[in-house]
């Protein structure tokens, strides 16, 4: 039997203690990270960049979306990846360069790219953030929804 005053009582004390403790702080993260490079499909545009700096998602099946993306300016062989980093129902969009060209005029354009890396039947906070255009949008995404979702982008 171990004495309430002795030094083993508080040191197997302190440790039934710290694993109670990490038991529930680990308990609350399901889902490891996961982080997805998507690269955006460009096609010249109509709109200049500053006239639709818009995200437009379409719903095709069960979890699989097109995000059409307006209101980039690229030059002649640039291309854009979309960095997703999905943590449970938290996900983070990063919207990059890729392969960069230095000293091309820079001329409209419009992307486009099917997104299959969300889980059917969870309804994500996402946060887009655009590096291109310094401009960002927080919104919600629900995948049982079948309906167009058609976010601006703001600074």
């Amino acid at each position: 039997m171990l004495d309430v005053t002795s030094i083993e009582f508080y040191t197997l004390a302190f440790v039934v203690a710290m694993a109670l403790v990490g038991l529930l702080i680990g308990s609350s993260q399901k889902d490891p990270p996961s982080t997805y490079i998507l690269q955006l499909l460009t096609s010249p545009s109509q709109e200049t960049s500053d006239a639709g700096n818009t995200l437009f998602i379409e719903c095709l099946e069960e979890g699989v979306f097109l995000f059409k993306r307006e209101g980039l300016s690229l030059a002649p062989g640039e291309t854009v990846n979309l960095v997703f980093t999905l943590r449970g129902e938290e996900c983070t969009i990063v919207e990059k360069k890729g392969k960069r060209c230095r000293g091309v005029e820079e001329e409209p354009v419009a992307g486009c790219v099917t997104v299959k890396c969300l889980r059917y039947g969870r309804k994500y906070r996402i946060r887009y953030e655009s590096q291109l255009t310094s401009t960002w949008a927080s919104f919600s995404l629900d995948t049982t929804d079948p309906e167009d979702k058609l976010i601006t982008l703001a600074y």
